[in-house]
């Protein structure tokens, strides 16, 4: 839809549009994500947006480029303070880049960032599902592995996500693991190979080899790349369990 299009849009359809976010990393090289949360914002009734890829700039920060990040921090933040004028919800998959919009995005560009809310998955969720009933939660665990920047930030996010997997009747617990060694871009750099390894394996590894890999579920693209190539294969991000529970 374009722009106007979505102006056009009266208060009814507006209230259930939901405009997606994307991020470089999800949305290029782990695109299945992307797809998935579209399918599940189709599931419960909404109507998802995909909107125009813009430049986030997480990882101009992280490598010390600020005058870049700052550059392309503003020219996004214009572009999302422009859609955020339309009153319907953005939503982001990944929560290091959602989360570079509350963050990094205010101390590089401080007033000129705007007042644009770019929500987590979790967060839209529990929102839109806040009038359905929690059910009977039975059947095998789902485990929930957390990216260090949301887990920190948001200590409540594996709260959040465990009530809505509830409210579908399943039951999804909480692995205290530390970082990845991913670490930002860190453990995607070939000299770090073997130190991000050995991160990995002070926590990760171990959780990964003593529950069933497909009940595992991440929410960190780099976390997710990780443990791809490590552990042989790949695991999913909740939203797609979700995909995959709801009837």
């Amino acid at each position: 839809m374009t722009l106007e299009q979505l102006e056009a849009l009266n208060a009814e359809q507006k209230a259930r549009t939901v405009l997606v976010v994307q991020d470089p990393f999800t949305s290029y090289y782990d695109a299945q994500v992307v797809a998935d949360f579209v399918r599940l914002v189709e599931k419960l009734g909404f109507q998802p947006v995909l909107l125009p890829f813009s430049p986030n700039g997480k990882a101009q920060h992280i490598k010390g480029f600020l005058n870049r990040f700052a550059k392309t921090a503003k020219k996004t933040a214009d572009f999302l303070n422009r859609m955020a004028k339309l009153g319907m919800p953005m939503v982001g998959v990944d929560p290091a880049l959602v989360l570079c919009y509350r963050d990094e995005y205010k101390l590089a560009l401080g007033e000129e960032r705007g007042e644009f809310n770019v929500l987590l998955a979790n967060e839209w969720l529990a929102s839109a599902l806040e009038s359905q009933p929690v059910a009977t939660v039975s059947g095998e665990s789902w485990y929930f592995f957390g990216h260090c920047t949301e887990v920190t930030a948001l200590p409540g996010a594996p709260a959040q996500w465990a009530a809505i997997f509830a409210r579908f009747g399943a039951k999804l617990e909480n692995v205290s693991v530390g970082c990845c060694g991913m670490a930002g871009t860190y453990g995607h750099e070939a000299k770090n190979h073997k130190n991000s390894l050995g991160i990995y394996e002070l926590s990760w590894h171990q959780a990964m080899q003593r529950l069933p890999r497909n009940r595992c579920l991440v929410t960190g693209y780099s976390c997710r790349s990780q443990v791809k190539r490590v552990e042989g294969t790949g695991v999913r991000h909740p939203v797609q369990a979700l995909l995959e529970i709801i009837k």
